[in-house]
């Protein structure tokens, strides 16, 4: 009988620590894990191509930010807000038009503008 009322008491506590935990480590899991996910590096590199004109490193540097992109929303789907990720999301793509386009000004912009979000990432 004791170890059932343990039981009892210990799960539910187990859980809410778990999803407590989960739900406060985005800024933690946004983090790079290995080579294929640095995305904020990859956007300060994508900014000096920019900067310099040089639109096919700049076109392979946002391919590669969407592809790191993919493998980060995975990690913090669950602690981060649906609108924050299509925000980054949406930002990430404003880019890949403005290269195409080669209009340096709107990309500098959704740069930026995907910096304030990275920073707020999280919180």
């Amino acid at each position: 009988m004791k170890k059932q009322s343990w039981l009892l008491y210990a799960i539910p506590i187990v859980m809410l620590l778990l999803f407590i935990a989960i739900m406060v480590s985005g800024t933690w899991l946004k983090k790079p894990f290995g080579t294929q996910d640095r995305l904020f590096e990859s956007i300060q590199l994508l900014e000096k191509h920019v900067q310099d004109k040089q639109w096919t490193k700049a076109k392979s540097q946002v391919d590669y930010a969407m592809q790191a992109w993919d493998r980060i929303v995975n990690r913090i789907q669950f602690s981060v807000e649906r609108e924050t990720i299509y925000d980054i999301l949406g930002a990430l793509a404003r880019m890949q038009g403005g290269i195409a386009a080669k209009d340096d000004q709107a990309i500098m912009e959704e740069i930026y503008y995907f910096y304030a979000l990275w920073d707020n990432l999280g919180d």
